[in-house]
């Protein structure tokens, strides 16, 4: 192989190297964004449920207190 030859298929090397490693890193980068929209879902989905929760309980609340019913005593002036 002439000199011209070696350099064309070493400059062919690096590049795909380079290309190589580049996808690499844009694997890495898409990876590790869909992780944190995972977990940024996942926390949503948990303050979600908290707050069904809180409004589930308030209406309990409130059935229990409708419950009671009221008094038919005359207030006081």
């Amino acid at each position: 192989m002439t000199p011209g030859q070696v350099f064309t298929v070493a400059a062919i090397g690096g590049l795909a190297a380079i290309f190589g490693l580049v996808l690499v890193v844009l694997l890495a980068l898409a990876i590790y964004a869909a992780i944190a929209r995972i977990i940024d879902l996942h926390e949503a989905l948990r303050e979600r449920r908290a707050h069904a929760r809180e409004r589930a309980a308030e209406l309990a609340t409130l059935h229990a207190i409708d419950a009671l019913g009221t008094t038919t005593h005359p207030k006081e002036p």
